[in-house]
């Protein structure tokens, strides 16, 4: 009697344990519905049908994961840090892979991957991490500002457009992120706010000659030669040696085209927006 009374105990346990994980996993499902519902995780100007939200695209909550496996995914990802910091960074890939293979959940291993793509310029790879980060933490702005960075390289302008400004609403004081966005309006052909972030951008950062320099250059390709001219003097009282304003000087004194000067200037600081 005594055994079947255990047995019909250990049952209940084993039943009670199974509706647990299904709860949290329903849970952390419904949670991605509400988040895409309500919209916080995404630009103003953006629709669900902009981003798609997929349960398998979803970071799962911690307590989802068996401890033993969290256990393993920190292993993995300590041997990941130490690879990272001798410059081992194709090892520490594998290993943050690994990491997150045992716990799905480490977001600070879905963080440091995103980070290695962005730097070997996988922008397919990176947009896949930060389109799941922004779900598991929606007020981390350099989240979303590294997702809008992997959607500029991908073309895909209004999408990039939409997460800078979420980016900035979430953290405003970051120059390298209105730089960015100048770039994404500059591409959309929206040329005010393009000076207008810029602008932005110089305000918080007066020191950073690269801003000055692309704007002088965009004023260029808008033939606003007497605007250049202007912004060309205020950069050089400040750098009479920068080479790149001298050399736009020289051209505009002489009379020639300039229209093609420092076409390097549109691509300068690909990672300013963190």
């Amino acid at each position: 009697m005594i055994e079947i009374i255990l047995m019909l105990i250990a049952l209940l346990v084993l039943v009670l344990i199974y509706f647990r994980r299904w709860y949290l996993l329903e849970k952390g499902q419904l949670f991605g519905k509400m988040v895409l519902k309500k919209g916080h995780n995404l630009p103003p100007k953006l629709t669900k049908e902009d981003h798609e939200v997929t349960v398998k695209e979803m970071i799962p909550a911690p307590e989802t994961i068996d401890p033993k496996l969290v256990i393993k995914g920190d292993a993995f990802y300590k041997k990941a840090e130490l690879a990272l910091k001798r410059g081992q960074n194709e090892e520490a890939e594998k290993l943050y892979i690994q990491a997150i293979s045992m716990n799905p959940a480490h977001i600070d291993s879905h963080a440091k991957l995103g980070m290695i793509y962005l730097n070997q310029e996988s922008m397919g790879k990176a947009e896949l991490i930060y389109r799941k980060l922004i779900i598991a933490e929606p007020e981390e702005a350099s989240y979303f500002s590294n997702l809008a960075l992997t959607l500029f390289h991908q073309d895909k302008l209004d999408e990039s457009k939409g997460f800078y400004e979420r980016s900035i609403e979430l953290d405003d004081k970051r120059p390298g992120r209105y730089y960015s966005l100048s770039r994404v309006n500059y591409a959309l052909g929206d040329f005010d706010n393009a000076v207008l972030n810029i602008q932005k951008a110089l305000a918080l950062d007066p020191d950073n000659v690269d801003y000055g320099l692309t704007l002088a250059h965009w004023y260029l390709e808008k033939g606003m030669q007497n605007d250049t001219s202007q912004l060309i003097n205020e950069i050089l009282k400040h750098w009479p040696d920068n080479q790149d304003a001298l050399e736009i000087k020289n051209e505009l004194e002489k009379g020639g085209d300039v229209s093609n000067l420092n076409e390097e200037n549109s691509n300068r600081d690909k990672e300013g927006n963190i």
